[in-house]
C-alpha cells in the first residue's frame, strides 16, 4: 500500500464522520429548533412543553455514552453507523405523523440512542485510532463540517417551512440525512485503521511501540475513578455545559436588552460563521502547542468576549453585540473540538475511551440544566450582564484547573 493512500484513507474517516454528525446530530438537536413553533401550533400545546423532546434526548445520550466505546469496539461500525442513521433520518419522516406530545417525547429517547454514536464521545475515539497526528485539527474539521451543514440548513428550512408547511419541510430533512449519512456510514467508516491493514495518519515507529505498550493493559473503573485526572477533567466538561448554550440564547438576550429581533438573528449567525473557522484552528493550535497551553490562551479570549458582551448592551451597540457573539463561539467550539483535544492529551490512548465517556455521561445530565440556570440568572438579577459576569467567573475557573489538570496526566500518575 503507498504512503498516499495510506494518508488520504484518514481524512475519507474524518469527513465521513464530519456528515453523519452533521446530517444527524445537527438536525436532530440544532435545526429541529425551526419546527417547534409550528409543532406547537399544530398540537395546540406551549413551545415550552415541546421543548422537552431536548431534555429526553440528552437523558437518552447520558445512559447510552457509557456503553459507546465497547459497543464500538465490537460492533461493526459500517453497520453501527447506518443503523443509526437510519433511525434518525426514520424517527424524522415519522414526525409530521404523530399526533400527541408523547410521540415526541418517546421517539426523543429512540434519536437520543442514535445520536449517542455521533456526539464527542464517538467522534473523538474514532478520529484518535485514525490519526496519530494531526487528530485535534481533523476533529475540528469534522465539527466544522457540522457548522456548515447547520449555517446552510436553517435558513433552507425557514424558506421551505414558509413555502410548504412544517410537514413537508420535515420530511425533506428526514430525506437529506438518510442520503447524507447512510452512504457515509456504509464505505467511510471503521473502528480503527487497522481493521482494514492500515495505520494511523502520521504514523511512526515510537507510535507503534506505544500502542503495543497501552494495548496489554486496559484501564479498571477503579484506577479511573481514583485518578485526580478523570475528576478534574469532569469539573472542566461540567463547567463548560453553562457558558456553551449562550449561542442559542442570543435571540432571548436581543429581546430582553431592547435589540431588534433582526440582532439576535445576526448574532446566532455571527456564531455559526466564527465556528466554521474556530474549529479547525482551535484544533490545528492544540496540535502545535500542546491542548492545555493552547486552551489557556483561547479560554483568556473568552473572558475578552464577555466583556464586550457587557459592552454592548450598556452602549446598545448592535455591531459590537455580533462581533461579540462570534468571537464567543469559542466556548461552543471547546465543547466538542477543545475539550476532546484536552481529554485525549491529559487521559492518554488507554484511559481516553472510557474515561471520556464516563465525563461526557455525567455533563450530559447536568448540561440538560444549563439553559433554565441562565435564564434564571438573568430573570433575578435583571439582565444579561449578570449572565456575562457569572460565565466570566466560569471561564476564570477552568483556566485555573487546566493549570492544575497539565501536571496530573492520567497515565504519569498511573506508572
Amino acid at each position: 500500500m503507498s504512503k498516499q493512500k495510506r494518508n488520504i484513507r484518514p481524512w475519507v474517516v474524518m469527513f465521513c464522520m464530519g456528515l453523519i454528525s452533521a446530517a444527524c446530530l445537527g438536525s436532530s438537536m440544532v435545526l429541529m429548533g425551526s419546527f417547534l413553533a409550528p409543532l406547537s401550533q399544530s398540537l395546540h400545546t406551549e413551545i415550552s412543553t415541546l421543548s422537552y423532546y431536548y431534555t429526553v434526548l440528552v437523558l437518552a445520550m447520558a445512559v447510552m455514552t457509557p456503553n459507546v466505546p465497547k459497543i464500538l469496539a465490537k460492533v461493526n461500525n459500517r453497520i453501527l453507523f447506518a443503523v443509526a442513521s437510519l433511525a434518525v433520518a426514520a424517527s424524522l419522516f415519522l414526525m409530521p405523523h404523530f399526533t400527541n406530545v408523547w410521540m415526541f417525547f418517546l421517539i426523543a429517547i429512540v434519536i437520543g440512542v442514535a445520536i449517542s454514536f455521533m456526539s464527542f464521545t464517538p467522534v473523538g475515539i474514532l478520529l484518535d485510532n485514525w490519526f496519530s497526528r494531526k487528530a485535534g485539527f481533523a476533529i475540528g474539521l469534522c465539527w466544522a463540517i457540522t457548522s456548515v451543514f447547520q449555517g446552510i440548513m436553517s435558513p433552507i428550512l425557514s424558506v421551505l417551512i414558509n413555502k410548504y408547511g412544517w410537514e413537508q419541510s420535515l420530511t425533506i430533512l428526514a430525506i437529506i440525512v438518510a442520503v447524507l449519512s447512510i452512504p457515509c456510514a456504509l464505505f467511510g467508516v471503521d473502528f480503527s485503521p487497522e481493521q482494514e491493514g492500515r495505520k494511523p495518519y502520521g504514523y511512526g515507529e515510537v507510535q507503534e511501540q506505544a500502542q503495543e505498550d497501552e494495548e496489554v493493559k486496559q484501564v479498571s473503573n477503579n484506577e479511573l475513578f481514583k485518578s485526580a485526572t478523570f475528576w478534574l477533567l469532569l469539573a472542566i466538561v461540567i463547567l463548560l455545559q453553562f457558558p456553551a448554550v449562550l449561542n442559542q440564547m442570543f435571540p432571548t438576550y436581543a429581546a430582553t436588552t431592547g435589540f431588534n429581533a433582526a440582532v439576535g438573528g445576526f448574532m446566532v449567525t455571527a456564531a455559526m460563521l466564527f465556528d466554521i473557522f474556530l474549529n479547525p484552528l482551535v484544533g490545528s493550535t492544540c496540535d502545535k502547542y500542546g491542548a492545555e497551553k493552547a486552551s489557556l490562551v483561547w479560554m483568556a479570549i473568552s473572558v475578552v468576549s464577555y466583556v464586550l458582551l457587557i459592552v454592548a448592551t450598556n452602549t446598545h451597540s448592535a455591531n459590537l453585540a455580533i462581533f461579540s457573539a462570534g468571537v464567543n463561539d469559542i466556548f461552543y467550539v471547546y465543547l466538542g473540538t477543545g475539550i476532546t483535544t484536552i481529554a485525549t492529551a491529559v487521559l492518554g490512548k488507554r484511559a481516553f475511551a472510557k474515561g471520556f465517556s464516563y465525563v461526557n455521561s455525567i455533563a450530559f445530565l447536568i448540561g440538560a440544566f444549563a439553559m433554565p440556570v441562565n435564564n434564571m440568572i438573568a430573570e433575578k438579577f435583571g439582565g444579561f450582564n449578570a449572565v456575562y459576569i457569572f460565565f466570566a467567573v466560569i471561564t476564570v475557573l477552568i483556566i485555573v484547573l487546566i493549570v492544575v489538570i497539565s501536571k496530573h496526566h492520567f497515565e504519569v500518575k498511573s506508572n
